[in-house]
């Protein structure tokens, strides 16, 4: 991935990100520790997400900026999956763009209701 590359994928997070009413971290490359591919920091109650980009896949480099995402905002379970599917769609183009907006869990309740007793011969001819 490029630094252009890297570039656009955080504006396209960022955004979706606001429209969703989330704090948006700062992203940075690379993390000042080598050993690591990611970091997260806090400057000023500012998150600052670094990444290292160099020989890595775009994939991987996207996956580490999505959950930096989501560790910036304290998201966790159905939030946080719900979000880190909106924020895919955001820069995968799975869909237009309001469509990532529109991402809701989608719940189906079924009403259950008992089988009707059958009807004797006698109650049927009466």
């Amino acid at each position: 991935m490029t630094s252009l590359d890297f570039g656009s994928a955080a504006r396209s997070l960022a955004r979706a990100s606001r429209l969703r009413g989330l704090v948006v971290p700062v992203f940075a490359s690379p993390p000042s520790r080598p050993d690591l591919h990611r970091s997260i920091r806090r400057r000023n109650g500012s998150p600052v997400v670094s990444i290292r980009l160099r020989d890595r896949p775009r994939a991987a480099v996207l996956a580490d900026m999505i959950e930096g995402i989501v560790v910036a905002n304290y998201l966790e379970g159905a939030r946080a999956d719900l979000v880190r599917s909106a924020l895919w769609l955001a820069i995968d183009g799975e869909g237009v763009e309001g469509d990532a907006g529109e991402l809701t869990l989608r719940t189906e309740v079924v009403e259950t209701v008992p089988p009707t007793p059958p009807q004797s011969n006698a109650a049927a001819a009466a």
